[in-house]
């Protein structure tokens, strides 16, 4: 399911990029400089399989956090780049007989381009994409509380870093000063292969799927 939601919006944001109309963009992002940007949101992680060795369960996710920030330049035009830094936690819920449950973190350092389509009264949509890598994957599992808890093999803090993340972005952003703005943005992010390394050598295997809803602030310099 994540993966049509993500070719839906790959195709959305580039129908938009070659149908979005040239001389309306160029009015758009008109003044050329550096800014920063810092934002939070909500990042729902895909319900995914967590394989441990031979044995694997059902993950469910909640408890969803994101927080971030990005650095970039606004080109004359409709065309932006930047590089961000985003942090990505959820809790997860497995069978008792599993592990008694944990999170799944990840942080990734992306660079992204960001694509002006016009304006639509104060607001300025666009859309983009980014590509880049993960700074640390982090899944945690927890033991079971209470002394008849049964024992689990899975249970442990498992780890990686530098796997591939990509992501797909659309948006909108609203002056409210001069140099000050701000934006919400829909992201569709995912990081290949997650396959993570634990302790006595254990490996872990669950699939690293988002969709992040996320608002922030922006000020040019």
């Amino acid at each position: 399911m994540f993966e049509l939601k993500s070719k839906i919006l790959l195709a959305t944001l580039t129908g938009a990029l070659l149908a979005g109309g040239a001389a309306v963009a160029q009015e758009a992002g008109d003044q050329a400089g550096f800014y920063a940007r810092a934002y939070g949101g909500i990042s729902t992680l895909s319900d995914t399989k967590v394989s441990v060795g031979v044995s694997s369960a059902s993950g469910k996710f909640s408890g969803s956090t994101l927080a971030g920030g990005a650095f970039g330049y606004d080109y004359e035009g409709p065309w932006r780049a930047e590089i961000e830094y985003t942090y990505r936690s959820s809790d997860v819920k497995v069978p008792d007989s599993f592990a008694g449950g944990g999170d799944y973190a990840s942080t990734a350092i992306l660079v992204n381009g960001l694509y002006s389509v016009g304006e639509v009264g104060p607001l300025r949509p666009y859309v983009g994409a980014g590509i880049g890598f993960t700074r640390e994957v982090d899944f945690d599992l927890t033991k079971q509380k209470g002394p008849s808890a049964p024992p689990s093999s899975a249970v442990g803090s498992y780890s990686s870093s530098g796997r591939l993340a990509y992501q797909a972005i659309a948006g909108a952003e609203f002056a409210f000063g001069d140099r000050w703005s701000g934006f919400g943005e829909v992201r569709a992010f995912a990081i290949d292969s997650p396959n993570l390394s634990g302790p006595g050598g254990k490996k872990l295997r669950a699939d690293y799927q988002t969709f992040d809803v996320l608002v922030g602030v922006s000020r040019r310099f």
